[in-house]
């Protein structure tokens, strides 16, 4: 069921949605907040299960996180893992 409601928005919002081809303004502006929302719920869930993990294990330290962070750097130039790592980074 929908609701009809009045939205004012920036302009570069509304040519950006436009832009996405959808039938209407308002389907595209429906689809984009639905997305956000389902965005923002997995944010959330992945948000909580990292607080559990750390209320489990203990928080990483500043090395786990910058092993962690170098890793993905390089996932994200496609360089490969490095030799013999499986892509895990020690809790210990």
């Amino acid at each position: 069921m929908k609701k009809r409601i009045t939205l004012s928005l920036d302009e570069d919002l509304v040519e950006a949605l436009q832009a996405r081809g959808a039938r209407s303004l308002s389907a595209a502006a429906n689809d984009a907040l639905r997305e956000a929302i389902v965005e923002d719920a997995h944010r959330a869930a992945l948000l909580a299960w990292l607080d559990e993990l750390d209320a489990v294990r203990g928080a990483p330290s500043a090395e786990q996180l910058a092993a962690a962070d170098a890793l993905l750097d390089a996932i994200e130039r496609g360089e490969p893992l490095p030799a013999g790592g499986d892509g895990k980074v020690s809790a210990a």
